[in-house]
């Protein structure tokens, strides 16, 4: 077992692969990178420190270390952003259109630092204006967000916000919204179908059959058959069991080794060769074996495959899985 100096870690947050790390020294950030890319070969990370500003950027936020014992933040943007919004003129809801400049406005109010707020409010105005929006209606969406946030500031902080979700129905909608005011709850409204999801609900596009991984069963015509697990897509792994048995690669597969002394046809292209989608190792593993033993394709019954399955040992599963086949055999009879 690797053992490590202890590291002293002020602070640390994650979101997916990115992180941020506090440290008193930059010594110990250093070593602390040391200690997680030791953790696994194929994970090593990279580490980004405080420029000469003291700033450091971090998901779409600016870190400004004031050296006090405090930080302030701003909107951090990449260079290659085109500014580029939704226009005016497009062919959406002007709800819709408001709501985007709304979210950009929220964002700024909850991320920034009082000091960089107005900055950060102009650049969004005016880039909103550069995309043909109305200066008074940007103005007035200002006011109401930043009311907003008095108002939030203002309720007592075990305040919670009660929601009802509903679907708009012309008529009915606006007397349920008046009625769950009256109770303290706030209404919001599902969209309906647009003309998209209309047209393509019954015609979404399907992968072809064995295109996940998971658990797989190939037949042969002897009445033999293999159970097998993968992480690729089974018609993938079905397609390399094929290969080894046209090579003549008896050590790369055990169907491959069984046509080498079986003159049954094996059906390597059956739509029906995926047993159980699964992408989860474990679940994978112990799915095969139990397919294994239900499907008598081990040893013992001279199946094709060449073990009992390596997930599942516990005696008590085999009786319970020939007791399932046998009863299932005799209602197919």
């Amino acid at each position: 077992m690797l053992s490590y100096e202890p590291v002293n870690l002020k602070s640390f947050k994650r979101y997916v692969d990115d992180s941020h790390a506090r440290f008193d020294v930059q010594n110990d950030a250093l070593r602390f990178l040391d200690v997680l890319n030791k953790q696994h070969e194929n994970i090593q990370y990279t580490i980004e420190t405080e420029n000469e500003e003291k700033s450091l950027n971090f998901l779409d936020i600016s870190i400004i270390n004031t050296t006090k014992g405090k930080y302030q933040f701003k909107i951090h943007r990449k260079e290659a952003i085109t500014n580029v919004q939704l226009k005016p003129s497009s062919c959406h809801d002007p709800k819709v259109l408001n709501g985007v400049f709304r979210g950009f406005v929220d964002r700024a109010y909850s991320l920034c630092s009082d000091n960089y707020l107005d900055e950060e409010i102009k650049f969004l105005t005016q880039n909103f204006i550069d995309n043909g929006y109305n200066e008074t209606s940007l103005t007035s969406i200002i006011k109401s967000v930043k009311q907003k946030k008095q108002q939030q500031q203002q309720q007592p902080p075990d305040t919670v916000q009660k929601i009802v979700s509903l679907p708009w129905i012309p008529g009915v909608s606006t007397k349920l919204k008046n009625a769950f005011k009256k109770s303290g709850y706030k209404t919001v409204f599902k969209s309906n179908k647009n003309l998209k999801d209309i047209l393509t609900a019954k015609t979404k596009p399907k992968l072809p059959a064995n295109s996940h991984p998971g658990v797989y069963k190939v037949d042969c015509s002897c009445g033999k058959a293999y159970v097998g697990e993968t992480k690729l897509q089974i018609s993938t792994r079905v397609n390399q069991h094929e290969k080894a048995a046209f090579l003549g690669q008896w050590q790369k597969s055990a169907i491959a080794e069984h046509t080498k002394s079986c003159d049954g046809v094996i059906e390597w292209n059956n739509q029906r060769n995926t047993i159980k989608v699964e992408s989860r190792y474990f679940d994978r593993k112990v799915r095969e074996a139990l397919e294994i033993q239900y499907h008598r394709c081990n040893p013992k019954y001279g199946g094709i495959n060449q073990d009992d399955g390596t997930y599942v040992t516990t005696s008590f599963w085999k009786p319970l899985m020939k007791y399932c086949k046998d009863k299932d055999t005799l209602l197919k009879n």
